[in-house]
């Protein structure tokens, strides 16, 4: 069990790394990189919920786990309005699902700032 949580740790201390694992894992399996680098995108999404929030909260000392909600709620919200008005049929988990990968991208480049700023900030 203890080894469980020390992975588990790891791959949310350093996200890039559950990416790379899940990334290349899915791809021997599917044999398609751009299938796997979804799919590896979507699942690592959470551990870089995880890092993000963890170094927003080294850097301030105050949660923003609740924030980080909210922004997707309302990102669903936005995505199934603009479904709404172009008037294409309203898809919620094709919202969710651009969301979701959106704030993938959002969170890699935000764990890519924020990791020097708390290391800074740390020493």
């Amino acid at each position: 069990m203890d080894l469980l949580l020390t992975l588990v740790a790891i791959l949310a201390t350093i996200p890039y790394i559950s990416f790379f694992i899940l990334f290349f894992v899915l791809k021997k399996v599917t044999n398609q990189a751009t299938r796997s680098t979804k799919i590896a995108a979507d699942l690592s999404s959470v551990f870089f919920i995880i890092a993000v929030n963890a170094l927003l909260y080294l850097i301030f000392e105050n949660s923003f786990l609740t924030w980080t909600i909210i922004t997707y709620m309302l990102a669903i919200i936005a995505v199934i309005t603009i479904q709404w008005k172009n008037e294409i049929d309203i898809n919620i988990w094709q919202a969710a699902r651009i969301v979701w990968r959106g704030g993938f991208i959002l969170l890699a480049l935000s764990y890519l700032v924020l990791v020097p700023i708390g290391i800074y900030l740390t020493y």
